[in-house]
């Protein structure tokens, strides 16, 4: 019995080999400090994406497609009047979304067809779709293409649907063919800005258009320099943080949506940026003072894009 009794303090030559065994499974220091940091890295990407994620369904949320909470009318009495009332005018903007401005081109045509389809896409219930485009950007669509009014050369067209994670910018696009509705727009990351059809706009879940305050040859002028200068330009959203917003007698090198529109004006000593930012947003151009409002669909007719 005492010789199976070990010494005090004596380690059996086995469990020696077991702690060597132990200590030889380890991975070295700096094998285990990149685990962390990989760890590290990973849980922060999925954190940052969770965060963006998240930004996603609160703008989604957060929005709320308007459509008109009171009764449709028969406004055709009222269009075939020779002249109207002040009261008129307002009867027909609640009930088309259509202005002065908006209605008036369209009388002088004796449209009234035109307007009473704006006014049947006013009040028509529409499916509102969430539509992915780009990484955490979604814009709001619906079923159907609206019917704009009659648009002129100059004329400025915004919709608040186009969102980006946590902030809705919404998008931009200037007229440079009211006839034929024509635009010149920048649309997103990876594409230079170019040509397109009013359309475009016309499936989105709001817009408005807008008529700058300003005379005709200015608005040729603008046109005519967003044609030649403001086309094939490459997107960049941060143009006005990184580099300047504007530089005169410089040429323009990037753009988004809203400066490509604003600068189109700037150029002529015209600043619609409402706001004096260092990147001009669609929204900052419909709060502007300098701008008439020509049409409405999808916006509260009384608050419009507050």
């Amino acid at each position: 019995m005492a010789e199976e009794k070990r010494e005090e303090g004596q380690v059996p030559e086995n469990d020696g080999q077991n702690v060597e065994k132990k200590k030889g499974k380890q991975l070295p220091k700096w094998a285990r400090r990149l685990i962390v940091v990989v760890l590290s890295f990973v849980v922060f990407v999925s954190a940052v994406l969770g965060v963006l994620q998240l930004g996603v369904v609160y703008t989604e949320r957060s929005w709320k497609y308007w459509s008109p909470n009171y009764e449709k009318t028969d406004i055709l009495p009222i269009l075939q009047k020779e002249s109207l009332t002040e009261e008129d005018y307002q009867t027909v903007y609640r009930q088309t979304g259509l202005t002065r401005l908006g209605l008036d081109g369209l009388l002088q045509q004796r449209n009234y067809n035109q307007v009473l389809q704006i006014q049947e896409y006013y009040f028509q219930k529409h499916e509102v779709t969430s539509e992915y485009f780009n990484p955490f950007t979604y814009l709001e669509t619906l079923d159907e293409f609206a019917t704009f009014g009659a648009v002129e050369d100059g004329d400025i067209i915004v919709s608040a649907t186009t969102r980006v994670s946590w902030f809705r910018y919404g998008h931009a696009a200037l007229v440079v063919d009211g006839k034929n509705g024509v635009l010149v727009e920048s649309t997103m990351p990876g594409q230079k800005s170019g040509f397109n059809d009013i359309n475009s706009f016309a499936y989105l879940a709001n817009f408005l258009i807008l008529r700058p305050k300003v005379d005709a040859e200015t608005k040729a002028n603008v046109v005519a320099f967003a044609k030649e200068k403001l086309v094939g330009l490459p997107y960049q959203m941060t143009t006005g943080i990184f580099t300047k917003k504007y530089a005169p007698g410089k040429e323009i090198k990037t753009t988004h949506c809203a400066h490509l529109v604003w600068s189109a004006y700037r150029k002529f000593g015209i600043d619609l940026d409402s706001n004096g930012g260092l990147v001009v947003k669609p929204q900052d151009m419909a709060l502007s003072n300098k701008v008439e409002l020509v049409q409405t669909f999808g916006f509260d007719p009384d608050r419009l894009w507050s």
